[in-house]
């Protein structure tokens, strides 16, 4: 019999103590974070412990679930959550993988797999499969899983592996299911076990690893060296470079130092960040009486450099002076390629280049990790020349700095060529060619409702589907169709087929076109 609950089913109850109407076991699922499935086996448990309390669950087909209790009942099942002490902390695989990848790296003695065993509480077979599940994601941050006989299991790798893969972990950048840790602005690293920490000893071990990174500490750090700097980091940069910095600090302190090579260190040394670097390090340092060696200090230098920014720094041109050149010959080819001359000129879009290409390359070169940005914008598909243009410009970005642009970062000089396009191009579209074979009342209805809604589309020619010939199409900057047209259209992305009456998804698509 069923003595104790699950976190995974108080978490359950009270979800269902807090509703007032019956819940589908899916919502309950995307609540939690769950699977149907995993919700369909926590409520059987649960089913048995209630009725124990003389409440009923009630599942229904269709429906959802249920608590049948009266409200004093209902009053006593809380008090008694709330009273609890003890809970069985039911971990997933993902989970308890996470966690022993944190713990392995974090720690720099080896561990015997009764450790592990006694840490998370399963078999030894168990722990075997899991450590086996570790090494394709340690691998990609060039670290090795290691393994002897009566000696124990231990991570083997650089420290600067070492440390972008805790910074990987604690970002969230794990293939092992929902991120255990968040950083944010107001909160900074936050650990989502962290209130189940009595229920099992390597929940408890990994929140004593991760209070140890002091992110409310290294977030003035960065505001620091956006004062210095005279520039701003974009917000997700400014999280990252307070973890970064938090995870150095605490590697430092541990006795744990990088190795940087000295014709880089001399580089930077040179360059105005060096001496911004040099104070976060000393603030960072502030309670030992040891400084921190140059490649340390390097480190922070190189970070600052790399991070990407909201706007375009002072003295970004003249940290290497590949860039200033690099930058104008982009700017003529663009200028050229899109037959704009005035694009030349385009202090936006050189600006735009400047900002991100200058820590892009500078984040190649040093061959940082950095978090994948959130996809919040990709250029259309349909927007082939940008697309093309973009991976030429990439071409050139390497053969000017020796630096291969990534999909994702080719698609965002994608996004400025487009911007800088649409401010520049003419303000109308000069002929729109309607085809319309329903007749002349239709064309005109048409025809009228397209001027009252898109003021920029200058000139309407309706014509016949025998009208329509390659000549009249190449001379047509867009084609509004009621019809699907048959006839061979090289240039298909400037076709749109609408509905005689232009409902609201043929508007959003012209809005869309016309962006």
């Amino acid at each position: 019999m069923m003595r104790t609950l699950t976190t995974r089913q108080r978490d359950l109850l009270y979800i269902l103590l807090n509703a007032n109407k019956p819940l589908p076991t899916a919502e309950m699922a995307a609540r939690l974070h769950l699977t149907p499935r995993q919700v369909t086996y926590g409520l059987k448990g649960l089913e048995q412990w209630l009725a124990r309390r003389n409440v009923r669950l009630v599942v229904t087909p269709g429906v959802g679930v249920v608590l049948k209790g009266s409200p004093a009942q209902c009053n006593a099942l809380v008090e008694e959550l709330a009273a609890q002490s003890r809970f069985q902390l039911i971990l997933s695989i993902e989970q308890r993988q996470q966690l022993l990848a944190l713990v392995l790296l974090a720690t720099d003695s080896p561990f015997i797999l009764l450790q592990l065993q006694q840490l998370a509480q399963v078999s030894r077979t168990t722990i075997l499969k899991d450590l086996d599940g570790l090494s394709p994601w340690l691998a990609q941050h060039f670290l090795v899983l290691k393994r002897r006989p009566n000696y124990g299991v231990w991570i083997e790798g650089t420290e600067r592996a070492r440390r972008e893969a805790l910074a990987a972990w604690l970002w969230g950048e794990t293939p092992l299911e929902r991120p255990l840790t968040q950083m944010t602005h107001t909160q900074g690293l936050s650990f989502s076990l962290n209130t189940e920490t009595s229920f099992l000893p390597l929940v408890q071990k990994a929140s004593q690893i991760i209070h140890q990174y002091d992110t409310a500490r290294t977030f003035s750090q960065v505001a620091f060296a956006e004062a210095q700097l005279n520039g701003r980091f974009t917000d997700d940069a400014v999280l990252f470079l307070a973890l970064t910095f938090a995870i150095q600090a605490n590697r430092i302190q541990h006795g744990h130092f990088l190795n940087i090579d000295k014709p880089t260190i001399n580089w930077l040394q040179t360059l105005s960040v060096w001496p911004v670097a040099q104070q976060i390090a000393n603030r960072l340092n502030w309670h030992h009486h040891t400084p921190w060696p140059n490649a340390e200090i390097a480190a922070i230098a190189m970070h600052l450099l790399s991070a990407p920014r909201n706007e375009r720094w002072p003295g970004d041109l003249e940290i290497d002076t590949t860039f200033a050149s690099l930058v104008e010959d982009l700017m003529q080819y663009i200028s050229q390629a899109y037959n704009l001359p005035e694009l030349s000129d385009d202090a936006t879009l050189r600006d735009g280049l400047i900002t991100y290409l200058v820590p892009t390359c500078l984040r190649h070169r040093f061959n940082l990790w950095l978090p994948e940005p959130e996809p919040a914008a990709v250029l259309s598909e349909k927007y082939i020349f940008e697309h093309n243009l973009a991976r030429d410009l990439a071409t050139k970005v390497a053969q000017k700095t020796a630096v291969t642009l990534t999909q994702s970062e080719t698609n965002h000089l994608a996004l400025l060529l487009r911007a800088a396009y649409i401010r520049k191009r003419p303000n109308q579209i000069q002929e729109v060619l309607v085809v319309c074979p329903s007749g002349m009342a239709t064309a005109q209805l048409l025809v009228a409702r397209l001027k009252a809604r898109f003021p920029r589309l200058k000139t309407f020619k309706v014509v016949s589907l025998r009208q329509l010939t390659p000549a009249t199409i190449d001379q047509a900057e867009l084609i509004i169709t009621t019809v699907p047209l048959s006839t061979n259209i090289e240039d298909t992305q400037k076709v749109i087929q609408v509905h005689p009456l232009l409902l609201p998804e043929d508007i959003e698509t012209i809005i869309q076109w016309l962006a």
